[in-house]
């Protein structure tokens, strides 16, 4: 059987995987740069190729991918396994864009952004029926009562354009305010999607204070370079009275309208998982057919993807 190793496995996503696939009867190999089963660091090549052979899995959740390299694709190139990751920075999926050719040469797999953004973002704008959308909007609240954590506060950070955003969603969810983050969807969608000028994501804490602070951290580098250090206090207080119901929701814009689906649940930070967990199943069980740089649209079986989601009692509406 093919082999199955989670990168990051020590952390909240990775350990979120590993336990999905144990219960879908598989055995994934728990992988991290410092305590798991095997020591890997995505970033060093000797530590790859001792480790990983033609044919394995590799499902990669080591963040904050904004410090990430491609030694990780560029090895999987060479060996020949294939890799799904959790990619949420732009800069690091657009590298792996720019190996279209020599990964589809090598006949492999990457799903790249295998997560909420952008097999999410692309399931719902293909569910909407909107044959020209010209803007994705994605709204967030994280339920940071369980997903704070050092690689989640680093990516946000390093992320943060700071900008206002407000966007009236339709009720019960209604008008909603945050501010602008970096969002890996504006790489791979206007590819699925020709039409898309625009492709966003706003957080919103609900945190008090927290956005606040986040706007300066934005717009301001000097304030974020001053409060470093104070990231475990941040975290401190978003797990204790941060959200537990965490909200996605989507505004679809063409020309002569507006679409949204809005996911809300406790357990919305399934999210960010469940795709790259089907995706795996999928390959694993040799149901997954397509090979090279697979887009966004193709990660998931839409419809069995929704319904996933609301096994997990995360509601969806649209």
């Amino acid at each position: 059987m093919k082999r199955i190793f989670i990168l990051g496995a020590s952390g909240f996503f990775g350990r979120l995987i590993a336990q999905r696939l144990r219960a879908a009867g598989l055995q994934p190999i728990l992988a991290s740069r410092s305590r798991s089963e095997v020591r890997i660091d995505a970033n060093d090549r000797e530590q790859i190729r001792a480790n990983l052979k033609a044919r394995d899995l590799v499902i990669d959740t080591a963040g904050p991918f904004q410090t990430r390299t491609t030694t990780l694709i560029e090895s999987a190139r060479t060996i020949g396994f294939d890799v799904i990751d959790l990619s949420d920075s732009p800069e690091y999926t657009k590298k792996i864009y720019d190996l279209e050719a020599p990964i589809g040469a090598a006949g492999i797999r990457v799903l790249t952004a295998c997560s909420a953004l952008s097999a999410v973002s692309a399931a719902v704008v293909k569910s909407v029926g909107v044959t020209d959308p010209r803007r994705v909007s994605a709204y967030l609240v994280p339920a940071t009562r369980y997903t704070a954590n050092p690689a989640t506060t680093q990516s946000m950070l390093m992320s943060l354009i700071g900008k206002p955003r407000t966007i009236r969603f339709p009720r019960p969810l209604g008008t909603r305010s945050g501010f602008t983050v970096k969002s890996v969807d504006v790489v791979t969608l206007p590819r699925v999607f020709p039409s898309v000028r625009t492709a966003e994501l706003i957080v919103d804490t609900k945190v008090p204070g927290a956005n606040a602070l986040l706007k300066l951290f934005g717009l301001w580098p000097g304030f974020r370079r001053a409060m470093e250090g104070y990231e475990h206090v941040a975290i401190a207080i978003a797990r204790r009275i941060g959200p537990k119901h965490g909200v996605l929701a989507y505004e679809i814009s063409a020309p002569l309208m507006q679409k949204y689906v809005i996911f809300s649940g406790e357990k919305s930070y399934l999210l960010a998982v469940l795709p790259a967990i089907q995706a795996a199943i999928a390959i694993v069980n040799g149901r997954f057919k397509p090979r090279g740089l697979v887009p966004p649209t193709q990660h998931v079986d839409s419809s069995q993807l929704f319904e996933a989601v609301r096994a997990e009692g995360i509601t969806a509406m649209a």
